[in-house]
């Protein structure tokens, strides 16, 4: 019976062993695994991959043609927000559809980037605020009122310097051991975007006196950052098609002291094209989000610069 008893042993002995090995390995897993950072738009996900480096996997939300105002979550994309460690988005005022399932989420697990103290804010609007239409093109509304702040805050360099040091605070407390490497390249992502904005801020300085019409109410940030010249919007959403009364407005501002109207990748407008030749005007295009070919922050804000230096000039390129 000794025999049998020593055989049993050692076979519980090295079934344990397995077990104990196995379950080791997964702690290690779990321990090394990386943080999930689910990220509503292309630029905010830009913004979170210079931080996260190879520490973290950045999936983003939306894809680039979807209209971040209305964009109907399938069963999958609620999966992906509960699977997620970290949910990055702008806000309610941009993403209006993500407020309720958000909001089903622990406060830990979401960061609003709207929301973060030491965002720069245009003071006004500067660019014709709405009448019934939409499309009054007088200058100084005010938007105090937070309800009506731009919501791109992106498009300022200096706003997307404070979203980066939010993420690396975030990241690091979901993986602190992590935390140190986060810090450092937040650090080196602002530094960089230092250095990118005074390159820009000189350059765009000669097309400053420049009129122009972005194609949507949504490039106050830049605008007023770098001290250009809008005259007027096409549409406020990329959503609503401009009335009759507007377009007339929209003409006769631009007949006065216009050089340029921008478009965007994913809308096109032929009544606007038509407008432009008629007045001799340039028709230039602006991506806010970013398109498939750009692979950082920084190209998307050299491409945006490049945008308006080109339509508010002869065509010049960026040194």
């Amino acid at each position: 019976m000794g025999l049998p008893r020593r055989g049993w042993s050692c076979r519980w002995a090295c079934v344990y062993r397995t077990a104990l090995a196995l379950c080791l390995c997964a702690l290690a897993a779990m321990a090394s695994a990386k943080p999930k950072v689910l990220v509503s738009i292309k630029p905010l996900a830009l913004i979170a991959q210079e931080v996260a480096g190879d520490l973290a996997e950045i999936d983003t939300l939306l894809p680039i043609t979807a209209s971040a105002h209305d964009y109907p979550l399938k069963m999958s994309d609620h999966r992906r927000l509960r699977e997620a460690d970290l949910v990055i988005w702008v806000g309610a005022e941009l993403e209006s559809f993500l407020a309720r399932p958000l909001a089903n989420l622990p406060a830990h697990r979401v960061l609003v980037s709207h929301d973060l103290e030491g965002l720069f804010w245009p003071e006004a609007d500067g660019h014709n605020h709405a009448d019934q239409e939409g499309a009054h093109l007088n200058h100084g509304h005010n938007r105090n009122q937070n309800q009506n702040k731009d919501p791109h805050i992106w498009l300022d360099p200096r706003n997307a310097r404070v979203i980066a040091q939010a993420i690396a605070e975030r990241l690091g407390q979901i993986a602190p051991e992590a935390a140190v490497q986060f810090k450092d390249n937040a650090e080196r992502f602002s530094q960089a975007l230092i250095a990118l904005d005074t390159h820009l801020l000189v350059q765009l300085t000669p097309v400053k006196t420049v009129g122009f019409a972005v194609y949507h109410e949504g490039y106050s940030h830049f605008v007023e950052h770098y001290g250009l010249h809008q005259l007027a919007y096409v549409t406020l959403t990329p959503e609503r098609r401009p009335g009759a009364k507007h377009l007339q407005a929209l003409r006769n501002v631009l007949a006065k002291e216009g050089r340029c109207v921008f478009l965007e990748p994913y809308h096109h407008s032929r009544s606007i094209e038509e407008m432009a030749l008629s007045l001799g005007l340039k028709v230039g295009q602006l991506d806010p989000i970013g398109s498939l070919e750009v692979s950082s922050y920084s190209e998307l804000l050299q491409l945006m610069g490049q945008s308006f230096l080109t339509c508010l000039t002869d065509g010049a390129k960026i040194p």
